[in-house]
């Protein structure tokens, strides 16, 4: 080999071991493991000064980033302060849309302190005033009238708040809808601040569309529903102004007889060859027919057993048949019920039942057969009124006499019901009537006169229905014979699950010798509850109930007025709750009152 190649090879060689030597604690220092920077702790506390009211105070809190990530600490100090900067902003906006639009927001972070310290300095400026507010539309063929400025909630000199003047150009739309223009919209709002004045010019402009006038009405998605009876439900007159409202309260109705899933409008089509619309109705019909089975015990009534079967639309035109099955210790009934829905008139039931039942209690043994017939109309929205005959016959151990009774009575009903849920109501009342006039058919059956009055009304305290409070009245007022002529099973009892807890079925009232229950004329009985939300799913009710039967005509008071109390736990499904009640009698009588009662069943206790 050369020399120069030589010399050539040896500086290859030399630049390569060079270049391996720098590469070696190169690579050695990054293979090496690196020295971890211990993150700072960035627990942080939030503080907000200078709101202008405590609303606007939580309004700010509930949209803070801070406040809503205060679990999840982040991951630097930058991203910490990229919180707070949006908070900035966020508070600005919460600031403005409350009327305040001359506002300053200062953001303070004091690092050196632990948990870090952040604080928001707001300085409002005035609260900001509309001083005017117009209403104009947009041309077109028909332009209706503007409403008046208290029509929708608008005074001027109130605050300029963001919230009312969305509401104005929502209610607006909505009272056009109702007027025949279904396709109204907004097409522009202008919201002018002016610094100088502290006030706010507001213009709306309002595209309200072509008049329409509603047509015929189809419907679409009825099966084993009949057709023919859907439209005599509709009343409907075709040609009549375009109202929502009509629409909206035909769809209630529909609903209302439990024969549909759903019933919504079919969106019309944008090109309208003329004013007058047809109104299309597409119903999803629900499964007519339904079984279900439920449980209940209580230490004084035992266990017992419910079950049921129902068709919904038995001769297609929402028809009623239920069959009720009641097997418990004390009681079982067969009931048959048929309610023909609309019957000759809107909103007007016929109703029909028949019922078979054997009770054995302490106060009677009972064997009886009995029919009714009547019918029941909506009034008022919230109120059923209904009238019918009853016919009744009964076998009836009494105190060992054994007799038998044939009555037919004449049953006038009144019901109002303005609560939000039927097995757990937090809000609403209900109340309920009836007077029933009976006539004797035998010798051993007297002629006399019912009332029954009860009702309960419900109060939410806390947000999201967290506690309830709940108070029930009954009374019970009876004309005629004796307590002793009237047939037991028509009576008058107290006690129990449903009753005043804490005692036994009945025994609520005049006892005989052997302490078993006799009944009366007259009832009185009272209850409260505080329906306390643990969880969402778990509640504790603690409740006192009082009561006393009486053999006056009218409550007399010639007896101790007894009361229970105790506490119930409630398992919330989406069928109703779950009770489990336990309860101890204040007037604990001697060889009558056990110590406690418990009751398990569905649904509050009222």
């Amino acid at each position: 080999m050369s020399n120069r190649r030589m010399n050539i090879f040896l500086l290859l060689l030399l630049g390569l071991v060079l270049s391996m030597a720098v590469a070696m604690p190169l690579r050695a220092a990054e293979a090496a493991p690196a020295t971890e920077t211990a993150e700072p702790d960035l627990n942080y506390d939030v503080k907000i000064n200078g709101a202008p009211t405590d609303s606007v105070l939580e309004l700010m809190e509930q949209s803070s980033r801070l406040e809503q990530l205060e679990d999840k600490l982040p991951p630097s100090f930058a991203a910490l302060r990229r919180r707070a900067e949006t908070d900035v902003e966020g508070f600005k906006k919460v600031l403005r849309s409350e009327g305040y639009y001359a506002n300053e927001v200062v953001l303070k972070i004091d690092n050196k302190q632990q948990p870090i310290a952040i604080t928001f300095d707001i300085t409002p400026g005035p609260l900001f005033r509309i001083t005017k507010f117009d209403i104009h539309f947009a041309k077109g063929k028909d332009i209706p009238a503007a409403p008046t400025l208290s029509a929708i909630d608008i005074e001027i000199g109130m605050a300029a708040r963001s919230e009312p003047v969305v509401n104005a150009g929502t209610q607006i739309i909505v009272d056009l809808a109702n007027r025949g223009f279904p396709n109204a919209t907004v097409a522009k709002q202008d919201a002018i601040v002016d610094f100088a004045t502290d006030g706010m010019e507001v213009t709306l402009t309002i595209d309200a569309g072509p008049r329409l006038y509603m047509g015929e009405l189809r419907l679409e998605g009825l099966e084993e529903v009949e057709e023919a009876y859907i439209r005599r439900l509709a009343e409907w007159q075709p040609g009549k102004l375009y109202d929502t409202r009509v629409l909206d309260s035909l769809r209630r109705r529909y609903l209302r007889s439990g024969l549909f899933d759903s019933v919504r409008l079919k969106t019309r089509e944008k090109e309208q060859p003329d004013s007058t619309v047809p109104i299309t109705l597409v119903f999803v019909e629900r499964d007519r027919r339904s079984v279900g089975v439920g449980a209940s015990f209580s230490t004084s009534e035992g266990f017992g057993t419910q079950y049921y079967w129902e068709n919904r639309n038995y001769f297609g035109e929402g028809e009623k048949l239920r069959a009720d099955l009641t097997i418990a210790e004390i009681r079982r009934e067969l009931k048959l019920t048929f309610v023909k829905p609309n019957f000759t008139k809107i909103d007007q039931n016929l109703n029909a039942n028949f019922d078979i039942r054997n009770e054995n209690t302490d106060a009677y043994d009972e064997d009886a057969v009995s029919a009714y017939i009547g019918l029941d109309r909506r009034w008022r929205k919230k109120w059923v009124v209904g009238a019918g005959v009853s016919a009744e016959y009964a076998k009836i151990d009494d105190s060992g006499v054994t007799e038998n009774y044939a009555l037919v009575g004449l049953p006038l009903t009144a019901r109002y019901d303005s609560t939000n849920d039927l097995l757990d109501p937090t809000k609403g009342r209900r109340f309920a009537a009836s007077l029933v006039p009976y006539l004797g058919l035998n010798d051993d059956t007297p002629d006399f006169i019912r009332f029954e009055m009860d009702g309960s009304t419900y109060y939410s305290v806390l947000e999201e229905d967290r506690l309830v409070l709940a108070a029930r009245g009954k009374v019970g007022l009876m004309a005629g014979d004796s307590a002793g002529s009237i047939p037991a099973n028509k009576r008058f009892y107290a006690g129990g699950g449903g009753s005043v807890r804490g005692y036994k079925y009945q025994t609520v009232g005049p006892l005989d010798a052997s302490n078993d229950p006799i009944g009366g004329r007259s009832l009185l009985e009272v209850g409260f509850e505080a329906r306390t939300r643990i969880t969402d799913s778990i509640g504790l009710v603690p409740f006192i109930e009082g009561g006393n039967v009486y053999e006056s005509m009218a409550p007399d008071f010639s007896g101790e007025f007894l009361w229970g109390a105790g506490l119930g736990f409630r398992y919330y499904t989406a069928i109703g709750p779950i009770r489990f009640d336990v309860a101890v009698p204040l007037n604990r009588r001697k060889n009558v009152d056990d110590a406690y009662q418990f009751y398990i069943s569905i649904g509050q206790a009222f």
